[in-house]
């Protein structure tokens, strides 16, 4: 994080704007996951008034570099001092206008409610819904700790370490292809299935192991059943 010399001044106007700053309102509905969440918007018009009044003010500064957008957020004090955000960086799924400006606002929303301290609510864009119930804990607790001196074996057995083969690629591909026709945007799906604790963080679908794109494909049938969608 980069900063002014000094940010006396800065402090003390951020602590009475934490303050005073409610929690934001929920604006729109996911129609994919049938929740609501706040929207930039939203969120500019809640906490502009009392940004304003203790002499606050936001610039987000979105760039490319190569195939990413970075994103970085400066909140600034009438006294002249100031705070940066590390670049914030994100990949859209695809090279297209509509894509890299649904990758900003995403950015903006996120990175924006991160820097103020902002309570946007619990799952404010479908993180909730990326994950499958868990099991009950009480009752696996047992089978848990039988299955401990066999965990490498059952690694290797799923392909836990070895890469996605072409018949999981074709049939993940043809999901999400799926679940676009159903109204699911592509980057919100690919998205969320980083969000999802099984999966993790990747940057191709190629890249996803055995047992990772066996979790992908399992998620991505769930939300297509959920969408009224038929998942072979």
């Amino acid at each position: 994080m980069n900063k002014s010399e000094s940010i006396k001044e800065l402090a003390s106007a951020l602590a009475k704007f934490n303050g005073e700053v409610s929690r934001i309102a929920k604006d729109a509905n996911n129609p994919f996951f049938k929740n609501k969440y706040a929207t930039l918007d939203q969120i500019i018009d809640e906490v502009r008034p009392n940004l304003t009044s203790h002499g606050l003010s936001i610039i987000q500064i979105p760039c490319g570099e190569g195939e990413h957008i970075t994103l970085k957020t400066v909140l600034m004090h009438e006294s002249g001092e100031w705070i940066e955000s590390e670049p914030l960086s994100m990949k859209p799924v695809k090279n297209d206008p509509q894509s890299i400006g649904s990758a900003i606002t995403y950015a903006r929303r996120y990175s924006l409610s991160a820097f103020l301290s902002l309570n946007t609510g619990e799952d404010d864009d479908g993180n909730a819904a990326t994950h499958t119930k868990p099991p009950n804990r009480s009752s696996n607790q047992g089978a848990n700790q039988g299955s401990k001196q066999s965990s490498s074996q059952t690694n290797n057995a799923s392909g836990g370490s070895q890469k996605i083969t072409d018949q999981q690629l074709k049939a993940l591909q043809a999901s999400i292809s799926e679940l676009e026709k159903l109204g699911a945007p592509r980057e919100q799906i690919i998205s969320l299935l980083k969000q999802n604790t099984d999966i993790g963080d990747f940057e191709s679908t190629k890249d996803l192991t055995i047992a990772k794109a066996s979790k992908a494909i399992e998620q991505v049938k769930v939300w297509i059943k959920a969408k009224g969608g038929s998942a072979q």
